[in-house]
């Protein structure tokens, strides 16, 4: 459980004092939006809301445990951690997705794959995922429906949609919460144009409205004979207080994210020469559009060696990055095998060296890359991407030791060793 969130939790507990403005639905709200980084890779479970019974608490711990499958990652609070059956279930899903694991492969030509240390030790894609994280965030809401609905907005819906609609729900609980015997701020006609686009299509956006009370109503209009849908908030006097620490729960949630599985694979000379088919996953637009490019490219390779202003680079070099959302890295070994891993093309250069110094053994000393064509990257390369480097979307790079180490022997670990075919 990350620092951020024991602080989540911390403040879903605390009597957070709060003083906002009238807001109109289309104005931005006084209140600060914590979004966390999208590119964070851990979140969090907390217990919120009103007190469980103990039925609902043995419901929750059992949704919980049959999708939490790794028990370093479980999440440390008390709905979960203090009850054995949790562990008894954990302990029997680990098994059975490591017995499951040890016979599959991950070819990088078939996809791109994902963990997520919160869910579990599996690897699937982020399709798959998704679907995994939906049937777990449905479960959740079953017993702790408000911290179900903010994960279910920051983690299943598109980041900038995600923003939208947090700031107009934070918007309509301000009012209520600085205007609360004013009852023209607790209805909402749901065919209001700033409601539907921004908060109605947000997944888990109307479950977030009714865990804080709000129901779904028919009302007769001031103006007009037909009757109109309205989601309502019933209270005559509103516990500011909860919705207070409803407000800060939606801000500061984390979402659950993925990270990248680097499927390692380890490559002999004969197994590199064979073209690379790249996944869908691989191109932000369509594999034909990208093919067809390819294809004019080489077509016009000539022209491409003519000289260039420093604009006309840049420009090219901004559309390429269009192109790729991740990279295939091959690193040539002074055996002559070849390591290889996936990488998204934002990531920096540090996290290949990482990568690389991870899966050598620990007796060699330092060492430096270069490009096929013996281009040093140097250490002030190391906070650059990917993509700022053009080592996509695959790249062969030449791993030269700088310290002395026997070559009777591999430079890789041993467990690496063992999946070469």
């Amino acid at each position: 459980m990350s620092d951020k969130l024991k602080k989540t939790v911390n403040k879903r507990t605390q009597d957070d004092k709060f003083k906002g403005q009238e807001n109109r639905l289309n104005e931005t709200p006084s209140r600060k939006v914590n979004k966390p980084p999208g590119k964070k890779s851990s979140t969090s479970h907390q217990e919120v809301g009103g007190s469980s019974n103990a039925p609902s608490r043995q419901a929750g711990l059992a949704a919980l445990a049959r999708v939490i499958g790794n028990r370093n990652n479980l999440p440390n609070c008390s709905l979960v951690a203090q009850h054995p059956f949790v562990e008894a279930n954990i302990s029997k899903n680990d098994a059975s997705v490591s017995k499951h694991q040890r016979s599959e492969e991950y070819p990088a030509e078939k996809g791109v794959f994902f963990t997520c240390p919160f869910l579990g030790t599996e690897i699937l894609t982020k399709e798959e995922w998704k679907q995994k994280l939906t049937i777990f965030l449905n479960d959740l809401s079953k017993v702790e429906k408000s911290l179900a609905s903010c994960l279910m907005i920051h983690s299943l819906n598109q980041s900038s949609e995600s923003m939208k609609c947090i700031e107009t729900l934070c918007t309509i609980l301000q009012n209520i919460i600085s205007n609360p015997l004013e009852e023209k701020f607790k209805k909402i006609r749901i065919t209001n144009k700033v409601f539907q686009e921004k908060v109605f299509k947000t997944i888990g956006a109307v479950e977030f409205l009714e865990s804080i009370g709000f129901v779904k109503q028919t009302m007769n209009s001031n103006y007009e004979e037909n009757e109109d849908y309205y989601y309502v908030y019933p209270n005559n006097i509103p516990d500011c207080n909860h919705l207070e620490q409803m407000l800060d729960l939606l801000c500061n949630t984390e979402p659950i994210t993925l990270e990248l599985y680097r499927n390692i694979k380890i490559l002999t000379p004969s197994e590199v020469l064979e073209k690379i088919e790249f996944p869908d996953e691989f191109f932000v637009r369509t594999p034909d559009e990208i093919k067809r490019e390819q294809i004019r490219k080489t077509e016009n390779l000539r022209d491409s060696q003519r000289l260039k202003t420093k604009s006309m680079r840049e420009k090219e070099k901004n559309n390429k990055s269009l192109n790729y959302r991740y990279s295939l890295i091959r690193i040539r070994l002074p055996d002559g095998l070849y390591l290889q891993g996936t990488f998204g093309i934002y990531e920096r250069l540090c996290v290949v060296k990482e990568f690389v110094r991870e899966c050598i053994d620990d007796s060699i000393g330092s060492f430096k890359l270069t490009t096929a064509f013996g281009n040093h990257l140097t250490d002030a390369d190391n906070e650059k991407t990917l993509d700022d480097l053009n080592l996509a979307p695959a790249v062969i790079l030449i791993f030269i030791s700088t310290t002395p180490y026997s070559a009777n022997r591999s430079i890789l670990k041993p467990r690496l060793l063992s999946n070469i075919k």
